[in-house]
């Protein structure tokens, strides 16, 4: 899971329209509707929540959480300063070392929010 929200992290900071275009697209998506395991968007969220509750059942994650919600807090974490542009620097001596320290501080905060099972 850290791992995972390193790359998301990387890639919205290196790609911060993409974020704005897919943040748009999500008020696209009907309210209310069930989950259409046929829409990619929904079949990529459904299939990573189901590799999440493998991840349980094995003793690699602990089961106490909603695969849904272990999804949601660390992409939103993961996500957090791509959608923070005007908190980022944008001379290029402050803005990679900026980055790199929230990607090391949003690592150490999904590896303590959901450790890897010891069992």
């Amino acid at each position: 899971m850290p791992a995972y929200a390193g790359r998301v992290h990387d890639y919205f900071t290196a790609y911060p329209e993409r974020f704005r275009l897919m943040n748009w697209g999500r008020l696209e998506l009907a309210h209310g509707t069930p989950p259409d395991p046929n829409h990619p968007i929904q079949a990529a969220l459904l299939h990573k929540t189901e590799q999440l509750r493998d991840a349980q059942k094995t003793g690699h994650l602990d089961p106490a959480w909603d695969p849904v919600d272990i999804l949601m807090f660390v992409n939103q974490l993961a996500m957090s300063w791509a959608g923070q542009t005007d908190l980022v620097p944008t001379d290029e001596t402050q803005r990679a070392p900026f980055l790199s320290a929230r990607r090391a501080a949003i690592v150490a905060a999904v590896q303590r929010l959901f450790p890897a099972s010891t069992a």
